[in-house]
């Protein structure tokens, strides 16, 4: 839907038609196995533990030597950003209907290495200190969720939201789906939370991918 065709913002849980509800779908199943291999391996588990005897998955496992290499933390880092890459690359076409440019890959991968750093300091702060975590985690994904929606609307790399806008409160709140999906899941081992956190974030950062500055111009006005 085109910004002439519509006469107001969608709403952050406006249904967006089949087709792009199964790619939510999809973005949401591709996170949560690279979420769920993450924490197998940094946690000093192996793939199998959580995959079963999948072949392509426990295969890695086998990986031993290269893990031990390049040190468990790291390896859990790179599987889940390579997850985390497909599902922003598939986001991403999504949202614009049309393949990446070069320069939209380099930023992708950009602040897709971002968010894989965020989970492991995230994981590291846990047992340092509960509440720093948890700020820590809110506020740097608030802000790599910030880019995301940048690149997805060929904005500048660190454009934010008037704090006063949708956008933002759009923004917070499908950051806020994620992070209590995620610290449910850690702490109590409840995969389904994060199934829900993460369906509800791709849901409502799809919407919000929506709103144009044309949208937060008109709404401050009203």
């Amino acid at each position: 839907m085109t910004d002439q065709a519509r006469s107001s913002p969608v709403g952050f849980f406006h249904f967006p038609g089949l087709g792009h509800f199964l790619v939510v779908l999809i973005v949401t199943n591709l996170e949560i196995v690279g979420l769920m291999g993450w924490l197998a391996v940094a946690t000093g588990k192996g793939l199998d533990s959580v995959f079963g005897n999948l072949a392509i998955l426990s295969s890695l496992n086998q990986l031993d030597q290269f893990i031990s290499t390049i040190g468990r933390a790291r390896f859990a880092s790179i599987f889940l950003g390579f997850f985390l890459l497909m599902e922003h690359i598939i986001a991403q076409m999504d949202q614009t209907g049309r393949g990446i440019s070069g320069r939209e890959f380099t930023e992708i991968l950009s602040f897709t290495s971002l968010e894989a750093v965020i989970w492991t300091v995230w994981l590291l702060l846990i047992p340092v200190n509960g509440v720093l975590a948890i700020v820590f985690f809110l506020g740097s994904l608030f802000v790599e969720h910030q880019i995301t929606d940048n690149v997805k609307k060929g904005l500048p790399f660190l454009h934010f939201a008037r704090l006063d806008g949708k956008l933002f409160r759009g923004l917070v709140l499908f950051t806020i789906f994620e992070v209590m999906g995620a610290v449910v899941w850690v702490a109590q081992g409840r995969l389904i939370a994060l199934a829900l956190g993460s369906t509800l974030e791709h849901y409502v950062a799809r919407n919000v991918g929506q709103i144009t500055e044309k949208d937060e111009l008109r709404s401050s006005t009203q």
